[in-house]
């Protein structure tokens, strides 16, 4: 890779999606091959459950509620195990690819599914800890506004006002909250890929990783965060619930969702890899270590697996 410390180092918003652009043209073999195996199954998951949600809550067991709602939750469970695989595996591969990049070590499409196979473990459990966490941090905020609510309202709902104004005011350090765990979710997602570490001690590498570029950080995960949402936003009141646009233009904005969706993907986990090299620039940490521990932690099975199971770590 042509992209020197020194330039790493000094990254912003533009110019790490500048970065990412250009690694994505210059090793488009690669990314395409991932991008068919893995980020085009996981969009098509994601888009598909929508539709198929939609069409058990309204469009079958019309007169059979207890059915609707075993189908309903046979879905969702079958949804969300495989949408956890396919990301866990999509996050592996680009993670591992980018830092072969950058690291001038050899790259294949075999080697990234034989890392996979690898990393997943630690990745799952960083994944289900960041998850815990999320679900806390909603839990609290929404239990304080609900705390507030019952205190300050009367028995003929006075105070709502109040209760409105203290939504909102509490809404925006929440938003902060949020989009600073959302970050370091995704750096902690590289750093288990990368390196030994995970759970805890990824989520407290990685927070002291973007210390310094935070606010660049915060800016680039915010503006992808929209950015997916606006596609799944719009597939869903076009495509799903809308008829707007008529059948024809509902089968145009679902071809164009499922065409653009693995794109996000894909850009989304190219950029947190380059997030993660440019803080480790920017912390002046170089890369040579990581080089050598990919070259070792991650060698083909096929290669004389007796004489390097010892080294591989699980």
């Amino acid at each position: 890779m042509n992209t020197e410390q020194s330039e790493l180092r000094s990254m912003g918003f533009f110019g790490t999606y500048k970065e990412a652009y250009k690694i994505t043209v210059s090793w488009k073999k690669i990314f395409s091959q991932i991008t068919l195996a893995l980020l085009l199954p996981l969009s098509i998951l994601y888009l598909s459950q929508i539709q198929i949600s939609n069409f058990i809550q309204t469009k079958s067991y019309r007169r059979k509620e207890t059915s609707r709602w075993i189908a309903l939750f046979i879905t969702e469970v079958i949804y969300m195990v495989l949408l956890l695989i396919f990301s866990l595996l999509s996050t592996s591969s680009v993670v591992y690819a980018i830092a072969c990049i950058y690291t001038s070590n050899e790259i294949t499409f075999k080697k990234v599914i034989i890392v996979c196979r690898k990393v997943w473990k630690r990745l799952l459990v960083t994944f289900l800890c960041c998850f815990l966490i999320v679900a806390l941090y909603t839990s609290v905020a929404l239990g304080i506004v609900f705390l507030f609510a019952v205190l300050t309202l009367g028995p003929e709902s006075e105070g709502a006002n109040k209760v409105l104004i203290f939504i909102i005011c509490l809404s925006i350090p929440c938003f902060i909250g949020l989009a600073y765990i959302n970050v370091v979710w995704h750096l902690a997602s590289v750093i288990s890929v990368l390196q030994k570490s995970y759970g805890r001690k990824a989520l407290k590498k990685s927070m002291n990783l973007i210390k310094g570029k935070i606010w660049a950080s915060l800016a680039m995960f915010t503006t992808l965060e929209i950015c997916g949402s606006g596609i799944l936003a719009i597939f869903s009141v076009l495509v799903v619930y809308g008829s707007i646009v008529g059948t024809v233009g509902r089968v145009g904005v679902g071809i164009l969702c499922y065409l653009l969706l693995p794109i996000y993907f894909h850009f989304a986990l190219v950029i947190q890899t380059v997030v993660y090299f440019v803080c480790k620039s920017y912390h002046h940490e170089g890369i040579d270590k990581l080089a050598e521990d990919l070259e070792i932690s991650f060698v083909p099975l096929d290669m004389d697996k007796d004489a390097h199971l010892e080294q591989v770590p699980v």
